[in-house]
């Protein structure tokens, strides 16, 4: 199955989800409470389309050629995804004394730092850029790693925080650069701009970054574009 048919079976996903939850809240409303079970099936949408989303950007990189990130991503939304349902099952609203929230936290902190890397990647046209997604990405993991190490320790301290939330804060920063970055890049070539490909009897194959100079041939998933000579 192609990247492009998971991307809609997610999205079709993600939007079953939103409705669902719509209406666990609805039903709530106008029940006139909130109940354990509406907050612990809410959480569990909620992370259920974190898990998601981690997973369709992994193998969307994959399709990408970026395997290792990609395969990293998708074997991390499994297990994070039942760490987190267990905690929000096991220890929202009951005040549970055990270390299932614990779990719970490093579940949505490997999803968080996984979809981050996969997404930055993603999002990534050239060589610089690829390299920045690079580095957000490590700097998500290594954030996710102190985060989880000062939520098993008994008494992480002030110092821990700190580290914690400049860890965090360089990551979000190195994140959303990408896109802007990105974007600033792409602005910046002249729009006629035309790089030869390929030239048959003297027809020539262009790339262009000239919208009124394309064509769109509405290609279905996994064809590709090829030019031959009749025989």
């Amino acid at each position: 199955m192609s990247g492009f048919r998971f991307a809609r079976i997610f999205w079709i996903g993600a939007a079953a989800i939103l409705v669902v939850a719509a209406l666990v809240a609805l039903v709530a409303v106008l029940r006139g409470d909130f109940s354990d079970t509406d907050g612990r099936i809410l959480g569990t949408l909620a992370a259920a389309l974190l898990a998601g989303s981690t997973l369709v950007a992994g193998l969307a990189l994959v399709e990408r050629g970026g395997r290792l990130l990609g395969w990293s991503a998708v074997a991390i939304s499994g297990p994070a995804f039942a760490a987190l349902v267990y905690a929000i099952w096991d220890f929202v609203f009951d005040g549970g004394g055990d270390d299932s929230w614990r779990w719970g936290w490093l579940g949505a902190l490997a999803l968080i730092a996984a979809l981050i890397a996969a997404t930055a990647r993603l999002l990534a046209r050239t060589p610089s850029l690829v390299q920045l997604a690079g580095v957000a990405g490590g700097l998500a993991a290594i954030a996710a790693a102190v985060s989880t190490a000062a939520i098993f320790s008994d008494s992480p301290g002030d110092t821990f925080g700190r580290i914690i939330g400049v860890l965090w804060i360089f990551t979000g920063l190195c994140f959303l650069l990408v896109p802007v970055l990105q974007r600033f890049t792409a602005a910046g070539h002249t729009p006629e701009e035309m790089r030869l490909l390929a030239e048959l009897d003297g027809v020539e194959l262009v790339a262009t970054r000239s919208r009124t100079a394309t064509i769109d041939p509405r290609l279905e998933p996994g064809e590709r574009l090829l030019l031959r000579r009749r025989s």
